[in-house]
């Protein structure tokens, strides 16, 4: 076999395997045993046993442009696997065609493109970690305070802050979904809930009435109308905000209420540092497309979206496809963007990952299954089997994995701006800028 390369374009490369005579005639046995061993059948001969002639005669210029190819085929797979190169999409044979003085396969070949990545491009933006934990400890001591607030009845209407507690009906064409079921509402100004708007002012004994319509499709409402019925209003009363009520709490080593504080702060810390960690690792995983240059062939984007189309085609779902992106053109013109993101995203992690000597070992997969463990309804254990039962789905917590460590190898290399929520802080931000 004599393998010559015809064409390169960026990271393509076309070879051309040549097989002479001597090649054929062992192809051709190949071709006879496949045929046999596969039960192809010709009158007058036995099953399996059928002579190489015999194929020759009946199956003329498909002897060798099919049966004979195909083994040629493997041969040249077999012969790229030995070599071990690193490819973006399968080789794609483009031509095989044999006769019995000889043939050839030429194949395109679709290497690793070269990428360029610049991590000073990505920028990354974070809250500011003091007003974050402000925040957090504010939330929490409400929290505190909400949950040992004690409820007085009163006689007045309710207001603001008041609790009301209620025997709640809703019906649907007479039918009721809900009956006289017991509800306590907490009227507070940023609860947009109608029922809540509807209680302000209503005293013990009062009945609340309205109805809400609903979209069910683009030609259908459907109205349901709720009856509310005041059993109790109360007046909510919270608990000073002092050392007192903070050793009334029992809580171990918080004795004073900036100990309460503290312990507030350092459990805010935590959360912060953890879920800062995660939107670092999304935040750059996203942007590493937009900091990366690629040497691609059109040839492969063009091969990989042909690909993508014929997937979605097999599935009966490519035409729904182009009834939401309004064309074909518009189509395939985003499938092109998302392969070139994703590839750009895949080579440039893969590389940094070797550079690196980024593993995923057990303990990487046991902690992996812990976080999910909690999202996937099951014990950890469980978790855990399930990854390393399923190859499909090992591959990708693995390649989440690797992302993760990669992200982290980047974050001191990219740009971050810390930001602030705070309304007031914000705009004086806007106006400096």
């Amino acid at each position: 076999m004599q393998i010559n390369e015809l064409e390169k374009d960026k990271n393509v490369i076309v070879k051309e395997y040549i097989f002479d005579a001597n090649d054929v005639k062992r192809l051709e046995d190949k071709a006879v045993n496949s045929l046999n061993s596969k039960g192809y059948q010709i009158e007058g001969f036995r099953v399996g046993r059928v002579p190489k002639e015999i194929y020759k005669l009946r199956l003329k210029d498909a002897f060798y442009n099919i049966y004979v190819a195909d083994e040629a085929i493997i041969e040249v797979e077999d012969e790229l696997d030995k070599e071990n190169i690193s490819v973006v999409i399968p080789p794609v044979i483009v031509d095989a065609r044999f006769d019995a003085n000889g043939g050839k396969v030429v194949v395109e070949l679709h290497l690793e493109p070269e990428v360029t990545f610049d991590p000073s491009k990505i920028k990354v933006r974070k809250a500011k970690e003091d007003e974050v934990l402000e925040s957090y400890v504010e939330m929490r001591v409400k929290y505190m305070l909400d949950e040992h607030a004690v409820l007085e009845p009163k006689e007045g209407e309710a207001q603001e802050g008041d609790v009301v507690k209620v025997k709640e009906t809703v019906l649907l064409n007479e039918k009721a979904i809900r009956d006289h079921e017991e509800r306590e509402y907490l009227l507070l100004k940023d609860d947009e809930r109608d029922a809540v708007k509807q209680l302000y002012g209503k005293k013990k004994g009062d009945t609340v009435e309205f109805e809400k319509t609903f979209e069910k499709s683009e030609n259908e409402k459907i109205t349901y109308k709720y009856i509310l019925e005041v059993e109790e209003v109360y007046n909510r009363i919270l608990p000073v905000l002092n050392d007192e009520f903070v050793k009334s709490l029992a809580i171990e080593n918080v004795e004073t209420l900036e100990g309460l504080k503290e312990k507030f702060r350092n459990e805010g810390k935590e959360i912060y540092d953890r879920e800062l960690g995660d939107s670092y690792k999304m935040q750059i995983i996203d942007q590493i497309p937009s900091a990366t240059d690629i040497d691609i062939s059109e040839k492969t984007i063009q091969r990989a979206v042909e690909n993508i189309i014929d997937n979605l085609k097999e599935e009966g779902k490519y035409d729904d496809y182009i009834k939401s992106y309004g064309s074909e053109e518009k189509l395939v013109e985003e499938f092109k963007n998302y392969y070139i993101n994703l590839i750009k995203k895949d080579l440039v992690v893969k590389k940094l990952a070797e550079e690196n000597d980024v593993k995923v070992n057990d303990e990487d997969i046991k902690a992996y299954a812990e976080i999910v463990s909690v999202e996937w309804g099951v014990s950890p254990d469980r978790a855990e089997a399930l990854i390393k039962s399923r190859i499909d789905l090992r591959n990708e917590v693995v390649m989440d994995i690797v992302e993760s460590k990669v992200a982290n190898l980047l974050v001191d290399k990219v740009q971050v701006e810390e930001v602030s929520f705070n309304k007031d802080e914000k705009n004086e931000d806007e106006k400096s800028e």
